[in-house]
């Protein structure tokens, strides 16, 4: 009996090895796509982003605060514009992401105490370069109107320190937590890798099984364990290394984070094996599941809160095992979480496994029904 598992798990790896499909999928793809995919994003934030300046008022105080704007380490002033038009025309032509208007007179109602608004225009198509640019105005107004207003009631003989305490009364410092720089790499690449690892493995089972049918019941579970046992190692390579790499936070235990990805790995390849069973060709399976990913992703909660989602959707969610596994491995890896903070994440792996396990044994009795 012990001979024939051991026979069996030889008999799944070469399997991997000799399917094309499934070698490029579960060894190629799963490496390429964890590697490429950050690409893009290793810069982290956006850093002098180009803008154009319209400065109508000439004075000391437009140009201070054109200054301040180009201090930021997110913009930078890459033109003056002499009207709206020419600006308008820059940022067409995509050599500016937003345009500043400082309206004459800026000087004198600052300094009278009145209101004096600025006008911006930025790219709302991108909805980072519009944040960034409206941060950066935001920081170099406020700083700019406070130091105004404070040297205003110092020439009144107001005492300086109590002029900032009047004038900035609470003083808020963020302090972003488990996400040191703020970057978009840090927020969204932990949980694209979790996803990976999920679609390529359903992707390779595919390859393997569907449209075949199942050689027993220990050839099947002997495929499972170098399933899992494969992408165990990827999980390390994936959820460990590349983090380190890329120099991503992660301050979890790796045994913590087996424990979650192993649970995750076994439900993953029992949806595998029941959506092979299920479709008959591997052209059908890789095509149900490339137009699945895009779905899995919004999904998971990460680039929407699962709190905002109707609740059909959340319900319908759960049967998909990233969707417990991508908050429960960002919270071990980037949040230190313990065992027992993700441990109904890891019974609801369980569940999906044995679920995903008995509709493919449902489904192959079901086809040998219909063929006797």
């Amino acid at each position: 009996m012990i001979g024939a598992f051991f026979r069996e798990i030889a008999a799944a790896i070469l399997a991997i090895w000799n399917d094309k499909g499934a070698r490029s999928t579960m060894l190629g793809a799963t490496l390429f796509f964890s590697v490429f995919f950050p690409q893009p994003y290793l810069s982290e934030v956006v850093r002098d982003m180009p803008v154009a300046v319209i400065d109508q008022d000439g004075s000391t105080l437009s140009r201070e605060l054109i200054r301040r704007i180009d201090a930021a380490d997110a913009v930078a002033v890459a033109h003056y514009a002499a009207d709206m038009p020419s600006a308008r025309a820059l940022f067409l032509k995509r050599q500016v992401h937003g345009i500043v208007v400082v309206p004459p007179r800026f000087e004198r109602d600052l300094l009278a105490a009145r209101a004096a608004p600025i006008a911006v225009f930025s790219d709302g198509g991108y909805f980072l370069l519009n944040s960034v640019m409206s941060s950066a105005l935001s920081n170099a107004a406020r700083s700019l109107g406070a130091e105004v207003q404070v040297g205003r009631l110092t020439a009144s003989g107001v005492d300086a320190a109590q002029a900032m305490a009047i004038v900035e009364p609470l003083r808020v410092t963020t302090v972003p937590l488990f996400n040191p720089t703020g970057g978009y790499a840090s927020f969204v690449l932990p949980a694209v890798f979790v996803l990976i690892l999920q679609q390529t493995l359903l992707m390779g089972i595919g390859n393997l099984k569907a449209g075949r049918r199942s050689a027993g019941g220990l050839s099947t579970f002997a495929d499972a364990i170098v399933y899992v046992a494969l992408y165990s190692l990827w999980a390390g390579v994936v959820l460990v290394l590349l983090p380190w790499v890329y120099r991503l936070p992660r301050i979890g235990d790796v045994a913590v984070m087996y424990a979650v990805a192993v649970p995750f790995l076994a439900a993953v390849t029992a949806m595998g094996l029941a959506v092979a069973r299920l479709i008959p060709s591997k052209e059908g399976v890789i095509f149900f599941l490339v137009v699945l990913g895009m779905p899995l992703f919004f999904l998971s909660g990460v680039s929407w809160p699962a709190e905002a989602m109707p609740q059909f959707l959340r319900t319908v969610a759960f049967a998909i095992p990233s969707t417990t596994a991508v908050p429960a491995l960002v919270r071990v890896n980037q949040m230190g979480a313990d065992l027992r903070s993700v441990e109904t994440a890891i019974f609801v792996q369980l569940a999906l496994c044995i679920a995903y396990s008995t509709l493919a044994v449902a489904i192959e009795r079901w086809k040998k029904g219909r063929s006797a």
